[in-house]
């Protein structure tokens, strides 16, 4: 059905409703993270979406990237200080002694598959006798 005023057809008055210039929105926007999987690096499937500067803000500080090169570059950055931290402790574990060596081996096999790249420490208990704590004085005690 063609527009009688201005001598339109249907498609053309389509096409001038699609056909403005463009005009710039800073959101929605989306944000990439890359992750490891089985020794490739790769982007996590969908990107996600933000919808204002807050949630850019909170994404960014949780390690999302505006840009793909980005979050990928950012995995491998992280995957190569793991492994860092993971040779520097296997080196130092040769100098401790063997039975600092079996507790190292022990929080080895209780993380599993992951790096550690330091034990967790070990509360200690205090040495000696534990001293009795004194009761507060009474009102009648007080001089």
């Amino acid at each position: 059905m063609a527009d009688t005023a201005l001598g339109l057809t249907d498609y053309a008055k389509e096409m001038a409703r699609w056909n403005r210039p463009y005009i710039h929105q800073e959101y929605p926007k989306a944000l990439y993270m890359g992750t490891t999987t089985a020794g490739r690096v790769e982007l996590i499937q969908p990107p996600r979406t933000v919808r204002t500067e807050g949630e850019e803000q909170e994404a960014l500080a949780a390690g999302w990237c505006p840009n793909p090169q980005h979050a990928l570059d950012a995995e491998t950055k992280r995957q190569e200080a793991i492994g860092t931290a993971a040779a520097e402790r296997a080196y130092t574990d040769r100098q401790m002694s063997p039975a600092a060596q079996r507790e190292a081996e022990a929080a080895d096999q209780a993380a599993g598959a992951k790096h550690l790249g330091e034990i967790p420490v070990r509360p200690k208990r205090p040495r000696g006798r534990p001293f009795a704590k004194k009761a507060p004085p009474t009102p009648e005690e007080t001089p």
